[in-house]
Formats: C-alpha cells, structure tokens, sequence
C-alpha cells in the first residue's frame, strides 16, 4: 500500500515495524521487496511524492568546493519516489574482482566482502534492472599486458523504479510506503535505535516510527547527511565516532581524452579497462576507456551498437585533422571519440560536511568538498598514452589527445565532470577504525542500524554503481531476513 504521511491517522505507526527503511530508491525499494517476499512488515519512507516537486528538490540545495566545480546539489539528484532511478540512463556492469582487493596505488582500499559474495545475485540484478544480453566489447588487441576489452549492460527501457513497482508496492500487504515524509532524527536507547522521527511538509508536528530495525537508503550524499544530523543525543552524529561519516566521498570522473582515426569502422562502442597486473605495474586504478561516437553513449535509445559504415581508404593524419577542426571527413566511418571513465583514490579531505544553514526542518545542509588530485589524474594520463601507443604499434589507428592533458594543464569543468555517481560516505570496513559500516552494512557502533546504496562502496572501480546498488541490496535483504 502507499498512503501520504501528510494524511496520517493519530496512532498509525502505533505498531512497530519488522523493518523501517528510509529512501525509495533502486536500494529501499530492491530491499523492501526482498524482505516482503519473506513475509517481514516493512515500512518504506520516502521524503517526496510520487512525483518531482519544488518543495522536495529544495531540502537537496547545499554547498559545493573544490577543482573542478561539481554540480549543483539539488539538480543531481531526485528526491521523489524512484529516487535517482528517475534519470539514470541505463548503464550498468558488475564491479571487477580486483575492485575488492588492497591496491598499493590506492590506500584504504580493499573491501571486507569479495565479488564472489555478489555473484550469487547476478541473475536477479539483471531481472530488475531489465538488463539486455551481454555485449561485450570486439578485441582490437589480442593477447597484450594492458587492454581488456570491458562490457556494458544496458536496461532497456531504462528501469525507473517508482514507475516499474508502483503497482506491486501499491497492492503489497507486508509493504507500507510512506510518502511525503521526512526523516529528521534517530534516537538511541543503549546501543540500537529505538525509533526515528519524521515529518511532513503541511503538518508541523513530527512522528515517531519504531522497527526492529531501521536501514537508510537515502544515497551516497544524504546518508551521512542524516547519520550527522542525528545529533540530538550524540554530538558528533550517530555512527561518527572514528570522524569518517562522510569522508571517503567517490565519483568516476570523466573526461574526454581525444579522437581516434580507425583502420576499421567503429561500428560498436569499444570499451577497454586495465587488467589487476597492469594496475599493479603501472601504479594506477581501474578505468573504462571508450572509443567511439561521443554523442550516441548516452541517448536514450542507444544500446552500445553504432551505425555500420561501409569500408574506405585511410588518411590517418587527414582524417583526425578534419576531426580537430570541426570539419566534415574524408571517411566518416573511422572518425570517433575517446572517453575514460575512471576509479577515484580514495582521500579522506574529499567528503560531506555540514554547514550552518539549515533546511525546512532544521536539519543542517551539506557542502561537498570534492577534488581530483594528481594521483587521480595519472590513472587517466596513463590510460590515454597506453591507448594511443597501442593504437600506433599496431597500426589500427592514430589517437590526438587533448592539449590540456598533454601538457599538464590543471582540468576545469569543461575537461573533467562527475558521473553523478555519489559512494563512499559510509564505506564498508570491517575495523570500524577504517569503516562506518561493518561487512553486512551494519553501522559499527548501533546494533540494528544499516546502511543501503552505494555510500557502503569501499572503492569504485569504474563501473556504474546502480548494479553493485542492486546486489548489495539482495545480500543486505538476505541478512535480515536471517537475523529477524
């Protein structure tokens, strides 16, 4: 069922919850379903309605800092039932093996969890996300020590979640949403929360929700938003006591590289990423590295294919000179675009901190302190070198990289931007002096507090994070129902 908290009735959440969680986006909704099936009343919170609204997008608005400039807070995320779900376009691969593992170019990495503890959800994840079949990428290489080619899935249509289970939740009986309400606090008795506290937009009074246990899934900027804001009984915030709620904060940055000239037609997006040896080697992370048309990667109707070209001669040095200047070429169909996507270090400065201004419930807003530093770059300058060596060596085709990167230049927005892609705020650890949540995304400190979505991500790797979300959430689920 879906009722507006607005609407409420005096002594409607009279009765506990098995589970009470906060967030309807591809994490509640994907836990809430899992916990139903297993016959658990779950209560599901969701601070907007059904559709997008000024009032909601306003609680997003915060403050942002750093190189290059980030988005604005309340334009990169929705806060309506679906969640960001509502304008993902539809990427989406599973996490590499080695994204689980220690990398000695990246300290505090490795996860407590390996992939093979997701795996078991992989055929599940692609049944809610609509996946299409497996693409994968065509092998320009061969054998060679630092190309594999890579894989993308693509939901088709493109999975919004409040519009894919609005009916099921709707006629669900174990599953109540709530919409329209806002959390504002948790508070504590001993060691486990003991119930959290609402509010609504038109009725100033709060209410209170008990559950045996209570899970946010708010996203990768809102979680510590709220595990910080939660004050009232503890200073620094529930979960805060190693100072890490909110520090750790990762993105894939993105930056267009250059043109390629191609031998052969690229008639595919071509998707490369970085073997562990090669990491290991080269003293850099994971990365997807993209040859292809540039704008076709993210229109709706695209699948990974492009439009077949027929064969003509080449002109490695006429064709990328036509592509620089903006001119037609002499061979369209070896004409494309270079791309990297990459893994973010991690560093404990680029995080979510509270400001002194406050939203209409009087919860302090953020300001989200991000940056790329050097050491991310070099990911992404080696990624682009490698490339076009390889490319020349093999003769396939010649790549022009961009002047900014060759020499050196510090990137502005217009050569680096996020992906929209908000993790590691509440990182997986299993020392809780490295860590807010433990292995099974329980919050150290609180016996029946948890954490859904991707701020649980240790690292990133460089796969789009709505998979990962997905399969955390199974898993998350799984544990529940065991403990419950």
């Amino acid at each position: 069922m879906i009722e507006d908290a607005e609407s409420r009735a005096e002594g409607r959440f009279d009765t506990p919850f098995d589970v009470c969680i906060v967030g309807a986006g591809p994490a509640g909704i994907t836990l809430a379903r899992r916990l139903a099936a297993a016959n658990r009343r779950v209560g599901l919170f969701e601070g907007g309605g059904l559709e997008a609204t000024a009032q909601s997008q306003e609680v997003y608005e915060g403050e942002t800092s750093g190189t290059p400039e980030y988005y604005a807070l309340d334009t990169c995320r929705l806060r309506f039932f679906g969640g960001t779900s509502n304008h993902w376009g539809g990427w989406t691969r599973p996490l590499d093996p080695w994204d689980f593992e220690p990398n000695h170019a990246n300290p505090l990495s490795g996860w407590p969890i390996a992939k093979t503890d997701l795996d078991p959800y992989a055929g599940e994840t692609a049944e809610i996300l609509d996946l299409t079949p497996d693409r994968p990428t065509p092998d320009l290489f061969g054998e060679n020590e630092r190309f594999l080619p890579g894989l993308f899935r693509f939901s088709r249509p493109v999975v919004h979640f409040g519009d894919k289970y609005r009916a099921e939740l709707e006629a669900s009986k174990e599953i109540e949403v709530f919409l329209n309400a806002n959390l504002v606090d948790l508070r504590l008795d001993g060691g486990m929360i003991s119930h959290a506290v609402f509010r609504s937009y038109a009725r100033p009074e709060p209410f209170t929700v008990k559950a045996r246990i209570f899970v946010i899934c708010l996203g990768g900027l809102e979680n510590p938003r709220a595990l910080l804001n939660a004050n009232s009984q503890v200073n620094a915030g529930i979960g805060n006591e190693n100072d890490l709620v909110g520090r750790c904060f990762l993105e894939h940055p993105h930056a267009p590289i250059g043109k390629v000239a191609m031998r052969a037609p690229l008639t595919f997006m071509h998707v490369y990423s970085p073997p562990r040896e090669a990491m290991r080697s080269l003293g850099i992370l994971n990365f997807g590295l993209r040859l292809g048309d540039e704008g076709q990667w993210n229109a709706p109707e695209f699948d990974g294919a492009l439009a077949p070209h027929p064969p003509c001669g080449v002109d490695f040095d006429a064709i990328l000179k036509a592509a620089i200047d903006g001119a037609p070429p002499p061979c369209p169909a070896h004409v494309g675009d270079a791309l990297v996507s990459w893994e973010q270090r991690i560093d404990p400065d680029n995080r979510v901190v509270l400001t002194d201004e406050r939203d209409r419930f009087g919860l302090r807003r953020i300001r989200l302190d991000w940056r790329v530093s050097q050491g991310d770059l070099k990911t992404l300058r080696v990624a682009a070198s490698e490339m076009a060596g390889m490319l020349a060596r093999r003769d396939l085709g010649r790549m022009k990289l961009v002047d900014w990167l060759v020499n050196g230049e510090a990137p502005t927005l217009q050569h680096v931007w996020g992906g929209n892609h908000h993790m590691g705020t509440t990182r997986m650890a299993d020392d809780p002096g490295t860590g807010v949540v433990n292995a099974d995304c329980r919050v150290h400190s609180v016996q029946n507090l948890y954490c859904g979505g991707s701020s649980v991500f240790t690292t990133s790797g460089h796969a789009n994070p709505t998979y990962t979300i997905v399969q955390l959430a199974l898993r998350l689920g799984d544990h529940l129902k065991a403990i419950l």
